[in-house]
């Protein structure tokens, strides 16, 4: 494998992580504000208070969006604890594509 790919992956699970502390920085300023306006910061939203609908949306899609990078981010820990040399370019391997007719 080639040091080029070994570099670009080095790159890839830095920004996933900078991405990471991004998003988490933004998810607590969020909750802050929830909390500054004398609401708590439930999982589901008082249906009654439209106000606060846009924070309970953008809360959700931190949530999701952090759930995503951890699973990229334990995929790869993963795939180079495969490795015993833990060479991250040479364990990750793109998925195959499989060949065959769409249904869509």
């Amino acid at each position: 494998m080639n040091d080029a790919i070994a570099y670009d992956m080095d790159d890839a699970v830095a920004a996933m992580e900078a991405l990471h502390a991004a998003l988490t920085f933004d998810l607590n300023e969020l909750e802050t504000k929830i909390l500054a306006l004398g609401h708590p910061v439930t999982a589901v939203p008082d249906p009654d208070n439209e106000d606060l609908a846009d924070y309970y949306a953008a809360r959700a899609s931190l949530h999701s969006g952090l759930a995503s990078i951890a699973e990229v981010l334990a995929w790869i820990q993963c795939k180079t604890e495969d490795d015993p040399e833990g060479d991250v370019a040479v364990a990750i391997q793109p998925l195959p594509t499989l060949r065959g007719c769409s249904i869509h």
